[in-house]
């Protein structure tokens, strides 16, 4: 049953996206009854090439002779040339618009997997699946599934084409058309174990599929530790063993599927044999010209027709578990602001955020945060201090709402963190981390980040984390094109374009995440003292064990104090530079 569920979801979605698609199934249709009437047309040509007269209850006979023309061969000839070229281009406009909506669904199922994947799956499930899962999905999976409709539309038209030939064969001969039945049965029976092969390979390709990819993109971004590790050979012979295990998979399936096509063929011409040399079945079947004419004519159409079904069957089949994938996701409504719409709160200006007894873990029976409690206010400025692992980036992503709260309490200006729409929540809270994001794109486009930011609000932000003169420098200033991953950038200056781009939205909050290690010390100086400045009256976190930070916030605060069972906060305020 959920083989059917996602084939309908996968369905339902392609014809909702493309109403064209029910054109596209209407001209197959009409093309397939125009190759069968072209068919049907050849029979009273039999007759005719026999000696006999043409039927006069033929169908084409009567309709020829009904528009005031003589039934003749030269005649019925030109009705067959007509309607098999009305085939043809019936199929050929079917097949393109088929191929044009391919395509495009698969546009469109990458771009609302890509698009769920960055802004609508829960963080922690993203986090339990490899990078390698998610490229599939995206790349492999969306085209299976988009190729998947077009098998679909093409298996219904081959069907029906099958089933329409089949059904004249039972009115010209049900003696053939039994034994075309036994044969098909004892060709299905001894092709079983094929169909189900082929799903299970699909499968394995699939798996295999997403384990080259993880690899290879995990070898690619950590190009720099595989050199240094002197990995590259470890590397490149995983990557080779897991293509060529790949690359078996694909032909097996390949096989498989030249088999199913040929092995009929085969039975075929078996049972023809055995049954040619059996003289009961040579008295019991006529063997007139216009009967062997007739059938063979049927048979050659029927026999390719259905195979042509039977292998895009086993296409189906394969790319079950593509398909199943990708519906799952197109359709999933979760998404990491899933609160609905009665309780979307603006936040307004943040004056204060609270933390009271919070608990988290990213594994069940191992808690992160155990009864964590603090309070930060506007116009104050704040370091958390902390061993590795003591929560202190796990608070920060409770705090952007990447993470619901397990239990405990998280409010914005006493308002439940639950209760605020996301996109309010981060227009007004920013994180900046310790490894910036660099795409290969401009320096100001890296910076506005897909937000409408003006070219001196750039500036500004810039000025503020001391890289506007460093940009300006360069070949293109805020123009040049920045290299993949910011590879012509150094560390210290690709932490300092993360804090312009955070500065440059101006939010209320600001939360930096050992965001400044990688600053020499005097630009450090210069950077944080321009932020305590630019946030005197706002918030601002630093994540940091620098000193240096230490010294110049109003209040540290130590998580090995916070993070603890029914801890209660001081009320008032403490003087710079004390620890809580």
């Amino acid at each position: 049953m959920r083989r059917f569920d996602y084939l309908r979801a996968l369905l339902s979605f392609a014809f909702r996206e493309n109403r064209l698609l029910w054109v596209c199934l209407g001209v197959a249709l009409l093309s397939v009854t125009l190759e069968l009437a072209a068919m049907s047309s050849l029979l009273p040509l039999a007759n005719l090439a026999a000696g006999q007269p043409a039927p006069s209850n033929a169908l084409v006979v009567r309709l020829t002779r009904a528009v005031g023309l003589r039934a003749d061969g030269h005649t019925l000839l030109l009705v067959f040339v007509g309607l098999f070229a009305l085939r043809i281009i019936t199929q050929l406009g079917s097949q393109a618009l088929t191929l044009l909506l391919s395509r495009r669904l698969l546009a469109q199922l990458a771009t609302r997997a890509f698009a769920r994947l960055v802004g609508a799956i829960p963080l922690k499930e993203m986090e339990h699946t490899s990078i390698g899962a998610h490229i599939t999905l995206v790349g492999d999976e969306c085209s299976r599934a988009s190729n998947l409709v077009t098998y679909l539309n093409q298996l219904v038209a081959l069907t029906l084409l099958a089933t329409l030939y089949y059904a004249a064969v039972f009115v010209y001969s049900p003696a053939v058309a039994v034994g075309v039945a036994a044969f098909l049965v004892v060709s299905f029976l001894a092709l079983f174990e094929s169909f189900r092969a082929s799903h299970r390979l699909g499968v394995r390709q699939v798996q295999q599929s997403q384990s080259a990819s993880s690899l290879f993109l995990d070898a690619l971004n950590g190009l720099r530790s595989v050199r240094a590790f002197s990995a590259e050979t470890y590397v490149a012979g995983e990557y080779r063993t897991q293509m060529w295990r790949y690359v078996r998979t694909l032909f097996s399936i390949d096989a498989v599927s030249l088999v199913t096509r040929l092995a009929p063929v085969l039975l075929l011409l078996l049972a023809v044999a055995v049954l040619a040399t059996l003289s009961f079945v040579r008295e019991k079947v006529s063997l007139e010209l216009p009967f062997i004419v007739t059938i063979v004519i049927f048979l050659m159409r029927f026999f390719p027709v259905a195979g042509q079904a039977l292998n895009t069957g086993l296409r189906v089949i394969a790319d079950a578990r593509a398909g199943r994938d990708v519906t799952r996701l197109i359709h999933d409504d979760r998404s990491e602001d899933a609160r609905g719409a009665a309780v979307q709160r603006e936040a307004g200006p943040i004056e204060c955020i609270e933390a009271s007894e919070v608990r988290f873990s990213h594994q069940p029976g191992k808690l992160v945060l155990q009864g964590f409690s603090l309070a930060l206010e506007r116009g104050r400025s704040y370091a958390l201090v902390g061993p590795s692992g003591s929560g202190k980036s796990t608070f920060l992503d409770l705090l952007l709402g990447l993470y619901p709260v397990e239990s405990g309490r998280l409010l914005i200006n006493g308002v439940p963190i639950e209760s605020v729409s996301l996109s309010e929540l981060r227009r007004r809270v920013l994180l900046v981390s310790q490894e910036t994001t660099i795409f290969n794109d401009t320096v100001a486009n890296n910076l506005r980040f897909g937000a409408d930011i003006q070219d001196e609000g750039l500036r500004r932000a810039c000025r503020i984390a001391c890289i506007d003169e460093f940009i300006t420098g360069m070949p293109d200033g805020y123009d040049t094109l920045l290299r993949y991953r910011g590879s012509n950038l150094s560390g210290g200056q690709k932490q300092r374009l993360g804090i312009a781009r955070a500065l440059a939205r101006r939010p209320d909050a600001l939360l930096l995440d050992e965001c400044t290690s990688a600053l020499d010390a005097e630009t450090r100086t210069r950077v944080v003292d321009n932020l305590l400045d630019e946030y005197r009256d706002r918030v601002i976190l630093f994540v940091s064990h620098d000193p240096f930070i230490m010294s110049r916030v109003t209040q540290v605060l130590d998580m090995a104090r916070l993070n603890q069972v029914c801890l209660a906060l001081p009320s008032t305020r403490e003087p710079a530079g004390q620890e809580l």
